[in-house]
């Protein structure tokens, strides 16, 4: 089984245990949370924490969620490596990261281009960091808002221990400091069990995340990366290549430089004929202007 499906459901098992315990422990709950408050400060404190514990929940479940259908591309993939396919994605949604980054292995090879394994590591922990983002505030989260509902809690206290001096042991003052005292708790209880809870399933989120990411830089540099580490053999290779290329290009160019003095002896001797044959027309010319002015006995022009 993979490793999401199993943290997923470790994530919704606890949750059925603690929603468990809660029904078991209702009335208890109930008059310690809800019951005999003073003031609305409890439940606020308690209430807020408990949204960033469940939108943070969310927020790990929908992880979970994107690491599995990721870890179920990676599986295939790396079967169709074994069954020597031709096109290894096949089969592969194009928006997986696997896919993705085979598609840009390829792009570089094909350009001949040296592909920056750190590089493209750090773009794709970058992208994803943005997944966790949000998880992590929560976890960093949690614990200060017990703080600061002990805070609030004490300060309710100090006001009801003030009162009391102010009245000579006012009966109120007194209920207010033992409201104070039981906010401070129930606040700093319910933050700690939220962090504990939150912080086990976050973790095994981040592990999930580094453990797949490490699978895809592993398939880089072991199958993919077949052109990226340039070789004295590779540069041979690539110079005897553009050797070849030059040679070629010179025969072409002395067959274009032959081609060219052989067009021009030719054009040298149409210029020759040409000339002869104005020669002959003007001496044409000469005879038929004589035979014309003696046959019609016109003087010769001067």
């Amino acid at each position: 089984m993979q490793t999401c499906k199993i943290a997923l459901l470790q994530l919704l098992t606890g949750i059925a245990v603690v929603l468990f315990l809660v029904f078991l422990n209702y009335d208890f709950l109930h008059e310690f949370y809800i019951e005999n408050q003073e003031t609305l400060a409890g439940p606020i404190i308690n209430g807020f924490i408990l949204l960033l514990f469940f939108t943070g929940l969310i927020r790990i479940i929908q992880g979970y969620g994107f690491y599995s259908r990721e870890e179920a591309a990676l599986k295939n993939f790396r079967k169709n490596l074994t069954r020597g396919i031709d096109e290894p994605d096949e089969g592969i949604p194009g928006n997986t990261l696997i896919a993705e980054r085979y598609q840009r292995v390829l792009e570089l090879n094909r350009a001949r281009t040296t592909v920056d394994q750190n590089a493209l590591a750090a773009t794709v922990v970058a992208q994803q960091s943005l997944k966790t983002s949000y998880p992590h505030f929560i976890n960093n989260v949690l614990i200060l808002a017990g703080v600061f509902g002990t805070i609030i809690s004490l300060s309710i206290s100090l006001v009801g221990a003030n009162e009391m001096i102010s009245n000579g042991g006012s009966i109120t003052g007194m209920t207010t400091v033992i409201h104070g005292m039981s906010t401070a708790l129930s606040t700093t209880m319910t933050a700690i069990f939220c962090y504990i809870f939150f912080h086990f399933f976050y973790s095994k989120l981040t592990d999930i995340q580094t453990n797949l990411l490490s699978q895809i830089e592993e398939i880089t540099i072991n199958l993919l990366d077949t052109h990226s580490n340039v070789t004295e053999a590779d540069v041979l290779r690539n110079t005897d290549y553009i050797l070849q290329q030059l040679q070629s290009l010179i025969r072409e160019m002395k067959t274009t430089q032959e081609e060219n003095t052989e067009s021009a002896r030719q054009l040298a001797n149409i210029i020759k004929i040409s000339q002869q044959s104005n020669g002959s027309i003007n001496h044409h010319m000469d005879r038929l202007e004589v035979i014309l002015r003696d046959g019609f006995r016109l003087p010769k022009i001067k």
